[in-house]
């Protein structure tokens, strides 16, 4: 069964998941995983749409249900709060829609 989030993120971004099976419909967990993943190699590549990934994960997060919102901040948020350095982490708040950064800094705090 395709998700809310699965098919917004595989319609928004799919460069993201271009080496997906068709076939196969992932995880909200995976797919959010693979996002973020994508999302650092947009950022340390200096690319000019670094900001679009974060824009429609605060679309669904503002938007979701308790499930979407804990996926986003458990898969997402804390797959790019692991790669985070202090000399980069304003950087990457600038990058993000303001409603997001604060659960963004609640991720790093809690883990």
């Amino acid at each position: 069964m395709e998700t809310r989030i699965h098919k917004a993120l595989y319609q928004w971004f799919p460069d993201a998941f271009s080496d997906d099976k068709k076939s196969v419909i992932e995880s909200d967990y995976i797919t959010l995983r693979r996002l973020a993943k994508y999302e650092i190699k947009l950022i340390n590549g200096n690319c000019e749409n670094k900001t679009e990934p974060f824009k429609i994960i605060n679309l669904l997060y503002s938007e979701g249900s308790l499930y979407e919102k804990n996926t986003i901040e458990n898969e997402f948020l804390k797959v790019i709060a692991s790669e985070e350095k202090s000399m980069t982490l304003q950087e990457h708040l600038n990058l993000m829609p303001e409603a997001l950064r604060s659960i963004y800094l609640k991720v790093i705090l809690q883990n």
